[in-house]
């Protein structure tokens, strides 16, 4: 009886905590970059690393480009919806009207969900969370986005 319970409780937890999906590629929309390319890997049953890679543009800064990555940790709400949070940081550049480029240094944390259609593989994320630019000066901003993925299982 006790190896029932145990392998019904194991199974359960796989369930539950499982992933439909290891990599997921599209865009993501939103602050920073109006339009990123976007990927999200699991490493693991409950955590994922995510990369976005696009233009940025800063106030008196002028236009550039960035990546972000960060690490998160998943939780499962219902079969299709997961919750998640964490953090990373970002790295970029931006040129302003007369031609000086300067670094953009920061780090970020999320807070997001996601929700994996069952019948095609694509999945959704609405994320946000509060950015941190520690070079060239310091600086608080608010960002998230939308992110449209096709998910690769």
């Amino acid at each position: 009886m006790n190896k029932i319970l145990a392998l019904s409780f194991i199974l359960l937890s796989t369930l539950i905590f499982s992933q439909d999906y290891k990599i997921a590629l599209g865009i993501k929309g939103g602050y920073p970059g109006f339009g990123s390319l976007n990927a999200k890997y699991f490493i693991s049953e409950s955590s994922a690393l995510e990369a976005s890679f696009g233009g940025m543009s800063r106030e008196n800064y002028g236009n550039g480009a960035f990546v972000i990555i960060d690490y998160e940790i998943q939780h499962s709400l219902e079969s299709s919806f997961s919750w998640y949070y964490g953090g990373g940081g970002l790295l970029g550049f931006t040129t302003n009207d007369s031609g000086t480029t300067k670094l953009q240094l920061g780090i970020n944390s999320t807070i997001g969900i996601e929700y994996m259609f069952e019948e095609v593989p694509i999945n959704c994320s609405l994320n946000m969370g509060p950015l941190i630019f520690i070079y060239p000066e310091p600086r608080f901003n608010w960002g998230g986005g939308l992110s449209i993925r096709y998910a690769i299982r």
